[in-house]
């Protein structure tokens, strides 16, 4: 009886370590697929919302943009402070500028009352156009307000407009014309929808016969906000491995109850 009973002490036992593993190792599965989503729960290189590369990118297609059409674009996004999220470490400036810079331009960066805003246009990130008159006296620019969920750890909603002095009116039926919708703005590539729409206003104040089409420039690899970034290998080899933990623990759970029946 005494052995009997040490066996099914032992199956016991091994029964609940391989249940506490094959727990972590559900925890650690959908910890890292929480990683492959929502844009914005990743800290950009560079700080800021888009990153110091996609915001020279963008900073740049806007650039390109004002100086074909003489018209600003810009972008001020409340992203409602996800937990993540960090001020752009160098501000970015278009490297050969389609206005002339606000003067003293490292005093003249757009403070707003809160750190949760990130703020862009065609003169560099931290400037918005609408508080430059002089450099931008015809100007659109994209805004957003999003709502950010500590508990889920991700946008949960957002309003959108595009305000403009210019003799037009542009809503939010000219984005999903051009493929960009608020549920777009809330998913996995949230980040790189915002960039988007927010390079996309050119075209759409061309479509409205408010300024001359943008040359395109030559084709070439797209960067972060043309493309969504695919998730990393070492994601799918944990995916893997904490499969396999899972499988080997149902095993072991089974087997040990199995024992433990025969020995009673």
């Amino acid at each position: 009886m005494s052995g009997s009973g040490g066996a099914q002490k032992n199956g016991n036992n091994w029964g609940c370590m391989v249940a506490i593993i094959a727990i972590i190792a559900v925890l650690t599965v959908a910890d890292l697929i929480d990683w492959g989503g929502g844009g914005d729960a990743d800290v950009p290189v560079g700080g800021g919302l888009f990153g110091s590369r996609g915001a020279g990118h963008l900073v740049e297609r806007l650039n390109d943009a004002t100086r074909a059409q003489k018209i600003c674009y810009g972008w001020k996004i409340d992203t409602d402070a996800p937990v993540d999220y960090r001020e752009y470490t160098t501000p970015i400036r278009p490297a050969n500028p389609a206005v002339p810079p606000p003067a003293d331009l490292d005093d003249d960066i757009d403070r707003y009352d809160d750190n949760e805003t990130d703020v862009g246009s065609n003169l560099g990130t931290g400037l918005d156009p609408r508080q430059h008159p002089q450099q931008c006296p015809r100007w659109v620019v994209f805004t957003a307000s999003y709502t950010y969920s500590y508990y889920e750890e991700k946008w949960t909603s957002v309003s959108i407009d595009i305000e403009t002095n210019l003799q037009i009116s542009i809503g939010e039926d000219a984005l999903r014309r051009a493929g960009i919708t608020r549920s777009d703005l809330l998913g996995s590539q949230a980040t790189a929808r915002l960039a988007d729409a927010v390079g996309v206003l050119p075209m759409i104040v061309a479509e409205k016969g408010a300024a001359p089409q943008v040359p395109q420039p030559a084709a070439s690899e797209p960067l972060p906000g043309d493309k969504p970034t695919p998730p990393g290998v070492a994601r799918y080899v944990w995916m893997g491995i904490g499969g396999v933990l899972i499988a080997a623990g149902l095993t072991w759970i089974i087997v040990a109850a199995v024992r433990s029946r025969r020995s009673a």
